[in-house]
């Protein structure tokens, strides 16, 4: 069962509600911004895993949001895609080969008219999530020195493949949209570490990063994004889906990510 929830009923009926949906139902927020920190705490409760912010959303991501939830079938950006839209590929496991996709992202981005800070956005979030696939989920099984190891690969002193692995990064356009995922062979990115990731970004924003580690580079992306999506399935892939709407100008471009959802594989 799914639940669609707008600011009045979740203020006055929401821990009802949660008590009703049980374990296997599923609520979205709707109407409720990821700049209020309860908010984001609200979605460490089971059944709720989804926030969107506008008080009018997009019928698309309602419909998208729906099915992934009641198909199971929760992977590909291509989901989020007008039909028609061409989805580039590319497996990513060294330095170099990171640089060359991020290349050509940017190249994309610029082809279809996205401006100058958007397609810096668009580079630093693939970058971010690539080193997260590459590095940070290998690295979660422990590994010693991993700040200046992290540091090295940033600045390209080691190669990104250090235990074998490799990331899927995918990207395409719509015209309304432009859309990056990364999917690793890990899983172990999880609720719990996105959303302290999210309470961090709203705590420690405007201040240097200067911190690494497994899930904290989303801080960055999640100010970069329009629509934030992981899917998960547990200890076996992950894959963030980020969404930039070309249309944004001005002040609206600036302001965190509009929507957050969370779906995970049962």
């Amino acid at each position: 069962m799914i639940l669609f929830v707008d600011r009045e009923i979740r203020e006055s009926e929401l821990p009802r509600l949660m008590q009703v949906m049980g374990e296997n139902g599923r609520i979205v927020i709707l109407g409720d911004s990821l700049a209020d920190l309860g908010n984001i705490e609200l979605l460490r409760h089971r059944p709720l895993d989804h926030l969107i912010s506008e008080d009018a959303p997009d019928e698309v991501e309602l419909v998208v949001t729906a099915v992934k939830l009641l198909s199971g079938d929760i992977f590909g950006l291509e989901k989020y895609m007008s039909w028609g839209a061409v989805v580039n590929q590319v497996e990513v496991s060294t330095y170099e080969q990171k640089r060359a996709a991020l290349r050509a992202v940017a190249r994309l981005a610029e082809s279809v008219g996205a401006r100058r800070q958007l397609v810096t956005k668009i580079e630093g979030a693939a970058d971010e999530l690539l080193m997260n696939a590459l590095y940070d989920a290998p690295a979660a099984g422990g590994v010693a020195d991993e700040e200046r190891i992290r540091r090295d690969v940033h600045c390209g002193n080691v190669p990104l493949d250090r235990s074998g692995a490799t990331a899927l990064l995918r990207y395409a356009c719509d015209g309304r949209h432009f859309a990056i995922s990364v999917l690793d062979r890990y899983g172990a990115l999880s609720k719990a570490t996105i959303l302290d990731s999210v309470l961090r970004a709203r705590s420690e924003q405007g201040r240097p990063r200067d911190k690494g580690g497994a899930g904290l580079g989303l801080y960055f992306v999640l100010s970069a994004v329009t629509r934030f999506i992981v899917n998960i399935e547990p200890d076996v892939r992950t894959e963030v889906v980020c969404l930039f709407d070309l249309r944004e100008r001005g002040k609206d471009a600036d302001t965190w990510a509009r929507s957050l959802h969370i779906f995970t594989t049962r």
